[in-house]
């Protein structure tokens, strides 16, 4: 019985011409869907903090311990995705496809593509890790008592800040 050598299948073998490009700018599209999906899992993150709190009685009390006849303030901070890493992402996408429609060869599309993949993943990352570096490093204790302000990581978040009383017991 002779043995047949059948070629393998590979999914770069197709019959359309430029499939390879067609199934790289799909990868394109999937891992730019995900990192677009990570950001904002990544980055909501909140802290808070109030100046004083309740005493055994259910009298409020002020950040030395003493007794106050009103509820102390209370600040609470929170980290927001920027609409514009969105943005980003989305340029960097259509920015790739019209190079590519462009492209004079095949192995100059898929390298397009490629950077295309690698600057939406550097994008997020640095979005996401200047913006938990830069929120970890706001001295929550300074902004409560009002003797500093809180900057947002423009662009790659932004920081919401609510202000408002302790609730009472």
């Amino acid at each position: 019985m002779p043995l047949t050598q059948t070629p393998p299948i590979s999914s770069e073998v197709a019959s359309l011409p430029g499939a390879t490009v067609v199934a790289r700018i799909r990868r394109v599209l999937i891992v730019s869907l995900i990192a677009a999906l990570a950001y904002p899992s990544f980055i909501g993150v909140g802290a808070g903090s109030c100046a004083g709190g309740i005493d055994g009685q259910g009298g409020f009390v002020d950040a030395a311990g003493r007794p106050v006849d009103t509820a102390p303030t209370c600040v609470e901070l929170t980290l927001k995705p920027s609409p514009l890493v969105y943005l980003g992402v989305v340029l960097i996408v259509l920015f790739a496809i019209s190079r590519v429609l462009k492209s004079s060869h095949e192995a100059a599309a898929l390298r397009i593509l490629d950077r295309s993949v690698t600057g939406v993943c550097v994008l997020v990352a640095v979005a996401i890790v200047v913006s938990q570096l830069w929120f970890h490093l706001i001295p929550i204790g300074d902004v409560l008592a009002g003797t500093t302000s809180v900057l947002s990581p423009f662009p790659f978040g932004f920081i919401d800040v609510a202000n408002s009383p302790l609730p009472a017991p």
